[in-house]
């Protein structure tokens, strides 16, 4: 009886051994997951909040207004990553849609962070890209916001999601304007270092 016990105990270690790294890699992916989970949440918000902020400007600044807009995203991004300053590897765009003739144009446009960064929107001056097939109404000013961060996932992380995840994550919002004068709005932000509605 004695041996059966010892045998019983010799093969629960051996199993345990065996299946103790794969738990380990299991708990790893999932913590990576997390974390890639909570830098999109935190992308999601920042452009949520900047817009709504952009959205109620009657007149927007720059660098008074702008440089503003730029703090309160990086406070939203927190410990995420850096997405405003000189050396960051994220990006926020805020873009200016209108349109002419039935086709959206981008009025204007403002930036911070790594350059490297594209506007899925289009170019300041060209003909505006907006999700679903959306034309802005006549008269009216929608204020897009674009935030982008790069995000390695682990190797095993993206197996476990089924193939690559995005390696820039991005969150984008589309506000219309509140300003009465929503066309004024189309206007690029006037040169000043005095903010107009972030005061």
């Amino acid at each position: 009886m004695q041996r059966v016990s010892l045998n019983k105990n010799g093969t629960v270690a051996v199993e345990f051994g065996l299946a103790a790294p794969l738990l380990l890699l299991l708990a790893l992916a999932t913590t990576d997951l997390v974390q890639l989970l909570r830098s999109q949440l935190r992308l999601d918000s920042a452009a949520v909040q900047v817009g709504q902020l952009v959205s109620q400007c009657n007149r927007i600044t720059d660098p008074g207004d702008t440089s503003q807009f730029w703090v309160y995203a990086q406070r939203v991004m927190g410990d995420q990553g850096d997405v405003t300053g000189t050396d960051a590897t994220g990006s926020i765009i805020v873009s200016a849609v209108f349109s002419q003739s039935g086709a959206n144009r981008v009025a204007w446009q403002r930036r911070a962070g790594n350059a490297a960064s594209r506007s899925s929107v289009g170019v300041q001056g060209g003909t505006a890209t907006i999700s679903e097939g959306l034309v802005v109404p006549t008269g009216q000013t929608l204020l897009v916001t674009e935030v982008f961060f790069p995000r390695d996932p682990w190797v095993l992380s993206a197996s476990i999601m089924g193939g690559a995840l995005p390696v820039v994550l991005s969150g984008t919002t589309l506000f219309m304007t509140r300003a009465p004068d929503a066309p004024s709005i189309q206007k690029p932000p006037t040169s000043s270092a005095q903010p107009d509605c972030t005061k």
